[in-house]
């Protein structure tokens, strides 16, 4: 495991730092001093998967007239996957890594742990940390990548029937030099760490059903309006790099597709449309663990709240409306305070919110998944014509 579990909370507490990968990393001195890739590792790691096959495309070109390589360095797939993918997962691991160890020590230093829930969520934390550096699962994430790779390589060249992956000869998907390349590297180090990422989302989502099952400490009439839950919004954030780069390689592939198949703009319209609605399930899904929680305790609130409510104003009512009290008396009165005390404290209780996200996270969640499709929109919308039609207005 790569973390200690400290009394009450994770003194490092990491989904990230761990496991072979990490390992080999730190063998290769590109690690910090906190355990995380430095940007020399996330730079290295992109310039091996876009330079190894660049070098094979250059070399068979050399030396087979007939290979047409060259579109290899136009390829908006290539830079997209390759490059900035690469660059942009690795780089947000040490963001990822300081959000998740502070969600997990919150729930220890804002009391939110009831006496037989500590005990559970120091096992939850545990489990949770020794998955996510697994040997185990970062053996199957690697195979996984290395057939998904091998798999897609003869579709694309099958599909295609000639690019700088390869071509079709005899009825048979023959790869060239770099798309062999890209098959063996290039490719399988894209997948893994996007697999890898796809493993740590799903070792976050049980640490958080786990933990919304223990007996916790909530407050119904916290300003969070989320019973003290409401720190959960930053929990998006974690992956919006992670949602970023697969936007980036989505937006590439879509404008590809764009530039040679031509489909009708409704088809694009409605892919960039599901792909922000998928990320915004995806990534929101989890945070709905709590509902059930927070639902109960919504409703428990309104009951309890509601039963003092009531006694309280029935009481003010039978001593404020007996004929035999002056109204002057009110004047300096601590009971109509503390009606108007409860009454607002009713309405805290009403406007508790039982899914723990708010406006901001939402926000975030959609500039990480959208940003990369705006190319794709600017390729339905006259740009030009569209900057021409402003400055008439202006002007």
């Amino acid at each position: 495991m790569t973390g200690n579990i400290a009394s009450g909370a994770a003194s490092r507490f990491s989904l990230v730092v761990g496991g072979p990968f990490h390992s080999l990393l730190g063998r290769l001195r590109l690690t910090g001093a906190d355990l995380l890739p430095t940007w020399r590792a996330a730079l290295l790691l992109a310039g091996l998967a876009w330079l190894a096959p660049a070098v094979a495309v250059v070399a068979q070109s050399l030396s087979d007239a007939g290979y047409a390589g060259w579109p290899y360095f136009t390829d908006l797939t290539v830079s997209t996957s390759y490059v900035v993918a690469i660059v942009v997962m690795v780089v947000t691991e040490r963001y990822a890594d300081g959000r998740l160890a502070i969600l997990a020590e919150h729930f220890d230093k804002a009391q939110l742990l009831g006496p037989d829930a500590v005990v559970g969520f120091r096992r939850a934390l545990a489990t949770a940390d020794r998955r996510s550096s697994s040997v185990v699962a970062e053996a199957i994430i690697l195979l996984l990548a290395l057939a998904w790779s091998a798999a897609a390589a003869q579709l694309i060249v099958d599909l295609s029937g000639s690019s700088w992956e390869g071509r079709v000869m005899d009825g048979h998907a023959v790869l060239s030099w770099a798309g062999l390349t890209a098959a063996c590297i290039s490719t399988p180090l894209f997948l893994f760490l996007v697999l890898r990422w796809i493993w740590r989302f799903a070792v976050w989502t049980v640490l958080l059903f786990r933990v919304s099952r223990l007996p916790l400490q909530l407050a119904p009439l916290h300003p969070d309006r989320c019973a003290g839950l409401g720190f959960l919004s930053i929990y998006p954030s974690i992956f919006s790099g992670f949602i970023f780069a697969l936007s980036c390689v989505i937006a590439a592939a879509m404008i590809e597709d764009i530039r040679l198949v031509h489909p009708n703009a409704e088809m694009v319209w409605w892919g960039v449309a599901f792909w922000l609605g998928f990320c915004g399930m995806l990534l929101l899904g989890p945070i709905l663990v709590f509902v059930p929680p927070l639902y109960c305790l919504r409703e428990q609130a309104l009951i309890d709240y509601g039963r003092l409510a009531s006694q309280h104003h029935l009481a003010f009512h039978r001593k404020w409306t007996d004929p035999s009290m002056r109204g002057d008396a009110l004047l300096g009165s601590a009971d109509t305070s503390s009606a108007s005390d409860l009454n607002a404290t009713i309405e805290a209780v009403q406007q508790i919110r039982v899914v723990p996200v708010d406006w901001p996270a939402v926000q975030q969640l959609t500039v990480a998944a959208g940003a990369p499709m705006l190319a794709v929109v600017a390729t339905q919308i006259p740009l030009a014509e569209m900057g021409n039609w402003v400055l008439s207005k202006l002007l």
